[in-house]
Parts: C-alpha cells; structure tokens; sequence
C-alpha cells in the first residue's frame, strides 16, 4: 500500500474515478479532463459511454433512446443512428449507437451562450441547433397513455388545451421541453436580433426584389460588406430577408431562429402585460405585411411557405414565414371570446403540443398512417377584404404598397373555422381522378415542361412514404360540404409537408400548401397559405392554421367568427 502522503485521486481504480464524475457538473468534469494525460484519456477516450450517459441522465433531459425518428435533412436533428424508427417493430436502439457526449455537451453550451446575451450569430446558431435536438428528441407520448386520455377527457379535450396547470392534462412529462421552455423564457434569447458579419442593412426597390421577393444585393452593396468586416445590427423589422442581405452562411441561423420562435407560438407572451402587449403589436404588423405580401407566392415557392436552396431550384420550408402565419392566426384567435368557441378555443397550446403522437387519436391512427392524417381537422383560416389586399400589394395610395403601416388600427381581417374529415387513400386512387388534385409544379411531369422547374418532394426515406388522402369540407359559407384531396410528404430539408385542394361541385377553387409544427401527429397541427387552386394572377392568399380534434363543432358555432 502507498504511503498516505502519496495518496492521490488517481491511485483509484478508474471506476471508482468515473463514479464519482457522475455526480459532478459536466462542466466541471471536462476541466478535470484537462489536469492531465490521464484525465483526458479517461474522460475523452474511455472504451464505453458509462460517464458521458451517466452525466446525460443525471441532468434533466430525456433519455436519447427514447426519442424517434425524423424525416432525413431535419435542421439541427441528432445523427439518425441513436434514433428509433417510428413504427413499433424495429429493433431496438443500440446502446454504442447512442451520441451522449455531443449532445450534452451542446446542451451545456446553448444554456451558457443564452445566459450570456450575446448578438453573436455563429455562438446564436450553435444555441439554436441544441434546443431544435431537443425539441426532436424530446419522449413521445406512448400510445397506451394516448388512448387512456382521450377517455378520461371524454372527448371534450386534447394537448393544444390552454390550463391553468403545468402540462396538458394527463401527458407524461418531458423534461427536454421543460427545459427548452424554461431557458427560453427566463433569458428571451429569441427576442435578440442576431448580428450578421457582413450583411447588409438595406430596404430594397423594387427593382431589387427577386420574383420570390427575396432581395438581391448590388454590386456596391456587396464591395461595401467586403470591405467592412465588422458587425451589423440590425434594427427591428429589419431582420427579414425580404428587407435586407444576408450572408449565405447565417441563413441556417436565421432559418433554425425563426422555427424556435414558430414552436413557442407566443405562448411567452401575455396579454396582461404592458410590455408584451407591445412587442405583439409590432409583431402583427410586420407578420400581417409578410403574410399579405402576394410577391411571395410564386411557382418557385409552390405558392406556399417555402424557399429555394442554394441551387435555386430546391424547396425549402420558409420558417419565418411559419413563424408569421402563427402570429396572424394566434393573435387573431385572442381576440375571439372564450364563449364563441367554448371548450374548443383553437390552437391555444403549451410546447408539449410539439412531441409526437400528442395529437388527438394518435393511438388509434390506421396502421402507415405516420402523419396522423386520419381524423377530424379544425381549420382556422384568416384573409383580408380582397380591395384592402389589393391596396396594399399594388395601390401607391399612402402609405404605399407593402407597408406594414397599412395594418394600423381600424384594420382586421376575417377569421373563419372550417372542419375537415379526412381519411387515406392510395396512390392509384389519388391519381384516378387527376382534375380534382392540385397542381404541384414540383413534380418530375411539371419539371420536364417547365425546363428545369423546383425540385420539391424527397421521397428518398422509406421510413415517412408520401400519403395521399381524402374527405369532406364543412364551413359556414356554404351550404353543402365540399370534398378535399390532398398528400403528405417531406422536403429535403425533412420538413412535413401538406398539400390539399377544396373542390365544390366537382371544380377545384381554394388550393393549401401547409408545414407540420413539431414532430409527427404533433398536436402543434399543421400552418399554411391557402389560395386559388388555379393560381391566377389575381388570386387572393392568405394563412391557415389547423390541428386535431376529437369531434367536430356544432353547426352555428361555425357562423360566431367574424
């Protein structure tokens, strides 16, 4: 035995050494890591993942093996390895397959660089990839636990409810949202405006607008960002791209900023508050001027939410544009009296709407039916008085068109719910009736007539297959039910996308193109554009939101919004 003046922590066997690094902070541990060789090696290199999974657990996060599957290209998705596939008979996860050590390490980072303040756009992106993995990964609620709420809620409820209490009502807790929810809330992170090195504050003509209505710089423009490195803040409602020029290299960061702030949905704002009730005013206005703004619904965008890639040609789901259409709709529904809707008062939710399977009837959802589509839809659809949409996209009547002070006071648009049942189809059932799809000019037949046309569904994952569906329609503006025909399917950017006709007697006349918020069958629902289904020229366009529900609306319900 060594003389106890020679005693150290290393005359411990290694073992003994990792136990106790489990009950120490993550961040300390890696500061030990760099005492010595010794310490690094057991620490970095160790032959399993004992530490770095006991560290994991020990923190308040959800166990990784547990998380499941995203559609391929997911912004910010853990490697696909560790994940679960999303049907029930795969193999389980392998524990050597699990990445505990990145990901902690990222979600230690992303709590320091939010309590930190920083504007700083790569540290900013760095933050926003932890919370999205953690919102991605975060424990789906099972289906047992599904099945049994719905029973004990009578049908009355489901996880979008707004409560007085925590947590929707009978959801198993997770604590990767609490998490995100807490460290979003408490700092405002969201709130800060990223600073861009090298872009460019700029509002464009309108000879500077791309035909999606994304800004291309001038060639000053561009000397001028190469020659001045240095930071550029950017103000308030000049953060968009419509507005001015951003590097390539931080459109990601923008992108993952903007789907954050899409999955809080405002649920951090109060309308109690002097100070909230301010920044919801601005947001209206300049989400309105960004949803109403007709430039941005072109075939290169799939007259949806959407973006192209860095080849031009791509699609991309937009998460600004996301993000602007929840604010429309979410603001427009807190006007709405409580006794309007009753119980049914949607889409009002807490972030645990965003984890898969919290949508209404997701245990009972027909086997291949991983989007959840089978079921009762409440659609909430806004749009403007088409003269009011018409003076602000093309009139030069003050304020002009485009500006976001056309929506000050007395302004408001319309707010409508529609219920949609709907049901899966096959793929030869869908097309046996091609004049009653919509036209997607992303498809391969629309591409090789349009010579080099967007390039939209990946259809490269096998385990999220395209679905097709169909069902019926019913609104207070028509006397009879309309049918709907529609599809699921993914990006390449592993977004889930929606796209679905309204025909009423036999012709197609309204079009939708909408985005999954959160994960598969998420109670988040499904946010869009809608707009004619043959996409003339003078084609109005506006937002819908639309999530799950256990049955559907009284009749005159459907005639109280106005």
């Amino acid at each position: 035995m060594a003389p106890a003046d020679t005693l150290s922590l290393h005359s411990l066997p290694a073992e003994v050494i990792e136990r106790v690094l489990t009950f120490s902070d993550p961040r300390d541990v890696s500061r030990y890591a760099r005492t010595c060789h010794y310490a690094h090696k057991l620490v970095y290199e160790a032959d399993d993942q004992y530490l770095w999974r006991e560290l994991y657990l020990g923190r308040p996060f959800d166990d990784l093996r547990q998380a499941i599957a995203t559609p391929k290209g997911r912004i910010a998705a853990p490697s696909p390895s560790g994940i679960q596939a999303t049907n029930s008979e795969s193999d389980a996860t392998h524990e050597q397959d699990v990445e505990w050590r990145p990901e902690l390490q990222r979600r230690v980072q992303a709590e320091l660089i939010a309590n930190s303040g920083t504007r700083d756009a790569e540290l900013l992106q760095a933050a926003y990839e932890a919370f999205l993995s953690a919102i991605d990964t975060a424990v789906p609620v099972d289906d047992g636990a599904n099945s049994s709420d719905d029973k004990a809620r009578g049908g009355k409820e489901d996880p979008t409810s707004s409560s007085s209490s925590s947590e929707p009502a009978g959801l198993s807790r997770s604590e990767n949202i609490r998490w995100v929810d807490r460290v979003l809330r408490k700092t405002r992170i969201l709130d800060l405006t990223p600073a861009y090195k090298g872009a460019i504050v700029n509002v464009p003509s309108l000879e500077q607008l791309n035909a999606d209505g994304s800004v291309a710089p001038s060639s000053k423009d561009l000397e001028n960002a190469r020659g001045d490195p240095d930071e550029i803040d950017l103000p308030y409602g000049y953060e968009g791209p419509e507005v001015c020029w951003i590097p390539a290299r931080f459109v990601q960061a923008q992108q993952m900023r903007a789907r954050l702030r899409a999955c809080v949905a405002l649920s951090h704002e109060s309308s109690f508050e002097i100070e909230s009730r301010v920044r919801m005013a601005k947001l209206r206005k300049a989400s309105r001027a960004f949803v109403y703004d007709m430039r941005k619904y072109q075939p290169s965008t799939l007259w949806g939410p959407y973006r192209t890639g860095e080849d031009g040609r791509t699609v991309l789901v937009n998460w600004e544009h996301i993000e602007h259409i929840l604010n429309v709709i979410g603001l427009k529904l807190r006007e709405v009296p409580i006794s309007s809707l009753g119980f049914f008062k949607k889409p009002l939710f807490q972030m645990d709407a965003l984890r898969a399977y919290t949508a209404v009837g997701s245990s009972q959802r027909p086997e291949g039916d991983w989007a959840g589509v089978t079921g009762t839809w409440r659609r909430f659809v806004c749009f403007m008085d088409y003269r009011d949409l018409y003076m602000f996209n093309y009139s030069n009547l003050p304020p002009g068109p485009h500006d976001p002070d056309f929506f000050d006071d007395p302004f408001d648009e319309a707010l409508r719910p529609v219920e949609l049942t709907l049901t899966l189809i096959s793929r030869a059932d869908y097309f046996a009736e091609p004049h009653r799809i919509p036209f997607d000019p992303s498809t391969s037949a629309a591409r090789s007539t349009s010579r080099g046309g967007p390039i939209g569904d990946c259809d490269d994952d096998p385990r999220f297959p395209t679905l097709y569906f169909k069902g019926f329609s019913r609104g207070a503006q028509h006397a009879n039910d309309a049918t709907i025909r529609g599809k699921v399917s993914t990006l390449s950017d592993g977004a889930v996308r929606w796209q679905f006709v309204t025909n009423y007697d036999g012709r197609m006349q309204w079009s939708a193109e909408g985005v999954q918020v959160g994960h598969v069958c998420s109670a988040a629902g499904v946010a869009g554009i809608w707009t004619g289904a043959h996409h003339d020229r003078d084609d109005p366009a506006g937002p819908f939101w639309m999530v799950k529900v256990s049955d559907g609306l009284p009749s005159g319900v459907l005639n109280t919004l106005h």
